[in-house]
């Protein structure tokens, strides 16, 4: 399978190699790419406080812009992968936005207790938080670490079987 169609087709199934060869490198040069206006920005600008505010929030814009344009493979590549499972793509909602939600939804705690009142350990939302970790791993063990079906299937010819 050629590389535009593992990154930009959602049609299809990849094995674990293909996976994790592609999502890796893939993800790993989004987030710095995406990172590193924020770096530059802040070394730029360095102490001149009347410029920081507006550099950082054109930098972290930047940011999210490049993170989007890289969401589309990784959405593929999970995609194609969560078919050679023989599961639907519509997986990925609850392996990537239920653990954000829940842990983006899990910062209304106070960890640091001055009083030496742990409750804030016990809040809603470090249990929201630490709800989010079974899910991720979940999905980390489903696409990454568990074999594909074995043969053809609903979405294709087994990549197993496939010469190179």
């Amino acid at each position: 399978m050629k590389l535009q169609r593992i990154l930009f087709s959602f049609d299809g199934r990849i094995g674990r190699g293909t996976y994790w060869l592609s999502i890796v490198p893939l993800f790993v040069a989004v987030q710095l790419i995406a990172i590193a206006p924020v770096w530059i920005v802040g070394s730029i600008v360095g102490t001149e406080s009347d410029d920081i505010p507006n550099s950082i929030l054109t930098a972290f814009s930047a940011a999210e812009l490049i993170w989007l344009a890289g969401l589309w493979p990784l959405l593929a590549v999970g995609s194609k992968r969560l078919h050679d499972r023989n599961k639907r793509g519509w997986w990925l909602l609850v392996w990537w936005v239920l653990p954000f939600l829940l842990f983006f939804g899990g910062f209304g705690f106070d960890f640091t207790s001055r009083s030496g009142d742990f409750s804030g350990y016990f809040s809603t939302g470090s249990i929201m938080m630490l709800a989010s970790l079974p899910i991720a791993l979940w999905g980390i063990v489903e696409l990454g670490i568990l074999p594909g079906t074995k043969g053809p299937n609903l979405y294709g010819a087994d990549p197993a079987q496939q010469p190179a």
